[in-house]
C-alpha cells in the first residue's frame, strides 16, 4: 500500500519508492497520522545497519560481561543516547548504572605446563586455557593421552581418575566424551586445538573483597596443538599419536611416562559492567514523573581469544532497535505526556543479572513504571526446532514477517490490545506460542514486580548461542519493524490519561 493518501496526482514511479523503501513496513499496513510520522519515518534499515555493524562487529567482540568488547558497546549505545538527547540518570549524571563485578583471567606468563624432568616450559599465553573461575592451581597429576572419534568409550574409569587427560580429536567429537571424563573423575581436561588466544576475562558478580574462588577440585580448557605435540614428545611418546586415525565411536588411552606440573596464576579485579539508561522527558507537568519503557539486553557471550560469538540476533538486534526507538522519539515534534525510560541491560547471557539489579535498585520507581516493551533477538525469520521441541519445526519462508509476543497479555490484556492495534502501522503477523521462554529475557525482572511488559521475540534458529549468529542474516526490515512497534505502542500509552488496566488475576 502507497504511504501517500488518494487525491494525489503525478507521482514519478521513484518517488513512490523512495518513501516505501524507508518506511519497509509490513504487507497491508496503514499510512500513520502525522502526529507520530517523523519520528516513526526516523527509524530506518541504513541506521540500523550501522548501530548493529558496530554492536556485533569486531570492536565489541561479542560483548561478554566483564570483557572489554562490552564496555565498548555500553560507550557506543551511551553515545547514541547522548546524540538523541536522553536526559543522563545513571551513577553521577552519567548513562551507566554499574553492577559491581569481578572479573579474573590466568596470568598468561605466570601460569604455565611443565613436565618432571623437562626444562621446557608451556606458558598459558596462546599455549593454553583452563577454567579455574579466578582460582590459583598447583598440582602435580599424572597425564593421560586420548584419541577420540565420535562418542569413544573409556576402556576403565581407572584411566583417568586424579590424571590430566590431554584428548586429540579426530574428527568432531561427540557430546558424551568430556562428560564421561568428568563422571571417571578426570581432574583436568586439555581439548587439544590448532590455535588458542591470549587469557580473556570472565566474570562474577560481586566485590573482589568477598569473593573466595572455589577450590578447583576439576577444571577444563584448551591446549595449543603445538603445546600438545611438545607434551607428547616430553613423555616418550611418537608425535604421529597427533594424528593418528581411530575408527568412528572409538577411544584409544595412551599413559604418560612423566608428571605432569600445573601452574596456574589468577589474576582478578574489581570492574563495574553497566546498564545502560536514559531518559525523555515527558510533556506532561504531573504525567512525565510516570515512565513507559523500552528494554534489551546488549550483553553476549563474548570471546575466548579464538573464536567469537557476535550475538547480531541475541540481542544486538534488540540493542539496535532500543537506539532506533530513542532516534524516533527525539525527533518527533510531539513528546508523549509521559516520560520514556530506555534501557540496555548487562549480563543477561549469565541469568538476567542486569535487569534484576534494576528492579532491586530502580532509577524510576516501579510503581511508576506504566509498561515495559522488551526486544530480545527480534532480527531473525525462524526456522527448526523452536525451543528444542520437535514438535514445533518453523520454516523461514513462513517467518519473514513474524513476531512473537510474549508475556503481552499476563497482566495487562489491555497492553496486547493497544500493540494489536497500532500494528495496523506496521504489519506484523503475530505468534502467541512462545509462553515457555516467559521467564528467560529481561522484561521478567518487571513483570514479577507488576510491570506491564510485552516481549518481542523473533523464535529460534540453529545460530542461537553459536559464533554464526552474524549480521549477514539479519533481517532488517523485521528489526526495524519491531523499533517502530515499540514507538507506537509507547506513544500510545504515554499519553493515556490513565494507566493501563490490569487483569483480575494481577497476571
Amino acid at each position: 500500500m502507497s504511504l501517500f493518501r488518494s487525491g494525489r496526482v503525478a507521482i514519478s514511479a521513484a518517488c513512490l519508492l523512495l518513501p516505501l523503501a524507508l518506511q519497509a513496513q509490513f504487507a497491508g499496513s496503514k499510512p500513520v497520522t502525522s502526529d507520530v510520522k517523523k519520528g516513526f519515518d526516523a527509524i530506518t534499515v541504513a541506521d540500523a545497519k550501522k548501530w548493529l555493524g558496530y554492536l556485533a562487529g569486531p570492536e565489541c567482540e561479542g560483548r561478554g560481561t566483564g570483557q572489554p568488547g562490552y564496555q565498548k558497546a555500553a560507550d557506543y549505545v551511551a553515545a547514541r543516547f547522548k546524540e538523541f538527547g536522553l536526559k543522563p540518570i545513571g551513577d553521577n549524571g552519567t548513562y551507566f548504572q554499574h553492577l559491581p563485578f569481578v572479573r579474573f583471567r590466568l596470568d598468561g606468563n605466570a601460569s604455565a605446563l611443565t613436565v618432571a624432568g623437562d626444562s621446557r616450559r608451556i606458558i598459558a599465553a596462546k599455549n593454553f586455557s583452563l577454567d579455574t573461575r579466578g582460582a590459583d592451581i598447583d598440582a602435580t597429576v599424572p597425564v593421560v593421552f586420548i584419541r577420540v572419534k565420535g562418542n569413544g568409550s573409556l576402556p576403565s574409569p581407572e584411566a583417568v581418575k586424579g590424571k590430566a587427560v590431554v584428548i586429540f580429536a579426530d574428527g568432531p567429537m561427540g557430546n558424551r566424551v568430556r562428560g564421561e571424563l568428568l563422571r571417571a573423575e578426570a581432574t583436568y581436561i586439555l581439548t587439544v586445538v590448532d590455535r588458542v588466544g591470549e587469557p580473556v576475562w570472565n566474570a562474577s558478580r560481586g566485590k573482589l573483597a568477598d569473593f573466595q574462588p572455589r577450590p578447583v577440585r576439576r577444571a577444563m580448557g584448551n591446549l595449543a596443538r603445538s603445546a600438545a605435540e611438545t607434551l607428547l614428545e616430553a613423555n616418550g611418546l611418537e608425535k604421529d599419536f597427533a594424528v593418528k586415525s581411530v575408527a568412528n565411536d572409538t577411544m584409544e588411552v595412551s599413559q604418560g611416562s612423566k608428571e605432569l606440573k600445573i601452574a596456574v596464576k589468577a589474576q582478578k579485579e574489581d570492574v563495574g559492567v553497566p546498564n545502560v539508561v536514559g531518559l525523555l522527558e515527558g510533556s506532561d507537568p504531573t504525567l512525565k514523573s510516570e515512565v513507559v519503557a523500552v528494554g534489551s539486553h546488549l550483553d553476549h557471550m563474548g570471546t575466548d581469544g579464538v573464536n567469537t560469538w557476535w550475538g547480531a540476533d541475541d540481542d544486538g538486534s534488540g540493542s539496535a532497535a532500543v537506539i532506533g526507538v530513542a532516534k524516533a522519539f527525539s525527533v518527533n515534534p510531539i513528546k508523549p505526556k509521559r516520560s520514556v525510560l530506555f534501557m540496555c541491560f548487562a549480563a543477561e547471557e549469565i541469568g538476567l543479572v542486569g535487569s534484576a539489579f534494576y528492579a532491586q535498585n530502580p532509577i524510576i520507581p516501579l510503581d511508576k513504571t506504566q509498561a515495559l516493551m522488551q526486544m530480545d533477538m527480534v532480527g531473525r525469520n525462524s526456522y527448526g526446532p523452536q525451543n528444542g521441541d520437535p514438535n514445533r519445526i518453523d520454516k523461514e519462508e513462513e517467518n519473514r514477517d513474524t513476531m512473537r509476543l510474549v508475556g503481552s497479555k499476563r497482566i495487562s490484556q489491555e497492553l496486547d490490545d493497544i500493540i494489536q492495534d497500532v500494528n495496523q502501522f506496521v504489519g506484523f503477523r503475530f505468534k502467541y506460542d512462545s509462553e515457555d521462554v516467559y521467564t528467560r529475557s529481561d522484561h521478567y525482572n518487571f513483570a514479577r514486580n507488576g510491570v506491564p511488559s510485552a516481549f518481542q521475540f523473533c523464535g529460534f534458529t540453529p545460530d542461537y548461542h553459536q559464533v554464526t549468529d552474524t549480521v549477514d542474516k539479519i533481517n532488517f526490515d523485521k528489526l526495524t519493524n519491531s523499533a517502530k512497534l515499540c514507538y507506537l505502542t509507547l506513544m500510545k500509552i504515554g499519553n493515556m490519561d490513565r494507566p493501563l488496566k490490569r487483569n483480575a488475576s494481577g497476571g
